[in-house]
């Protein structure tokens, strides 16, 4: 049974979406403080985008995390500064949830929806590990006054980005906000029950997915294993997610050591078959010329995909098995948004 703070955590919650849902445009969760009765309430605003899309995310979740120790709690558990996210009153935050040995389970994205006597934080998580973090959360709540709640029936992600991007980062909007890649969209909230919030067109979550894989940006389950992957491959810190002088947290050690020794041989990177085409998850790419083992495929919607490739082989002719034994040949790029030295 949920506690008095944690209804009226959610009571808050309730209002704050409302307002979001009420206002024309979309809502890109970034803050806004008024000075009404309690000066640290924080609102949505809407902000649109010419030639944008949305699209609402079936594959994520939402889970509320909410008291006093919210803050502190969290600090330990995700690979990201999340003291950061309070203090500087940040809309949002990427990171991921690590097990023991420093492999990914989930990456998550962390709202701030508190008020000054309210600490409360939404985590975005793919929906089929909605299950499993809360009950990470839980095991590691101990004494600390926290409160852990399912909202996903209550409320959905959606996503707002420009459906007309290329590989050319020049062609992004310049006015969204996600946490990942400067200029890369936006990420909202909304009430389960609203299926078009207006002002702009609906595309199916298939439509981001092959937005996200142009770019070669993971996201979910499909793209990052659990416990199969391990988070500086999977560009962690080239999306912001990490946090590297803060304090402990689980999979810390690996994690460090590698950043430090600054040798990272495989990414992830984007993806073009020749054709669309059923591949397997962690199919072995090889290289056309030798055989050599290249990387794993991980996932592509038509001919857009994304795999996890040795940098080496980045400008080899590659090609993959598909489900039915055909060979299709696959071409790796480079994001435009990495860093000069990277490969």
């Amino acid at each position: 049974m949920a506690t008095y703070s944690s209804y009226r955590s959610l009571k808050s919650l309730k209002r704050l979406i409302r307002i979001a849902s009420e206002t024309s445009g979309l809502t890109s969760l970034s803050i806004i403080n008024r000075n009404a009765h309690c000066k640290a309430h924080k609102y949505f605003y809407s902000s649109t985008c010419k030639n944008s899309a949305v699209s609402q995310l079936q594959s994520r979740s939402l889970i509320q995390v909410s008291g006093n120790d919210t803050f502190n709690y969290l600090q330990g558990l995700v690979t990201n500064d999340v003291h950061q996210l309070a203090e500087n009153n940040w809309s949002t935050q990427y990171c991921m949830i690590l097990n023991v040995q420093g492999r990914v389970l989930y990456d998550l994205f962390l709202y701030n929806t508190s008020c000054k006597d309210k600490p409360t934080v939404l985590i975005d998580v793919d929906k089929t590990g909605n299950e499993e973090v809360i009950k990470l959360l839980k095991k590691y709540k101990l004494r600390r006054k926290v409160d852990v709640t399912d909202v996903s029936d209550q409320y959905k992600v959606w996503c707002q980005f420009n459906l007309a991007v290329s590989s050319d980062s020049s062609n992004l909007p310049l006015t969204y906000h996600d946490p990942r890649v400067p200029l890369y969209g936006c990420r909202f909230v909304l009430d389960g029950n609203i299926q078009d919030p207006g002002n702009t067109s609906v595309v199916s979550e298939d439509d981001y997915m092959s937005w996200r894989y142009r770019l070669g940006i993971p996201e979910g389950v499909l793209d990052l294993p659990p416990e199969n992957c391990l988070p500086l491959e999977s560009n962690l810190a080239l999306m912001n997610g990490v946090n590297f002088q803060k304090g402990c947290y689980i999979g810390q050690e690996l994690t460090a050591r590698t950043f430090h020794t600054g040798v990272i041989r495989k990414r992830i990177v984007p993806l073009q078959l020749e054709f669309p085409a059923q591949v397997e998850c962690d199919t072995t790419i090889v290289t056309k010329e030798k055989g050599k083992n290249a990387g794993k495929f991980r996932n592509a919607i038509g001919i857009y995909g994304l795999g996890l490739l040795r940098l080496a082989h980045l400008k080899d002719e590659l090609c993959v098995r598909t489900k039915d034994g055909q060979t299709v040949s696959v071409k790796a790029s480079l994001p435009d948004w990495w860093p000069q030295g990277i490969a």
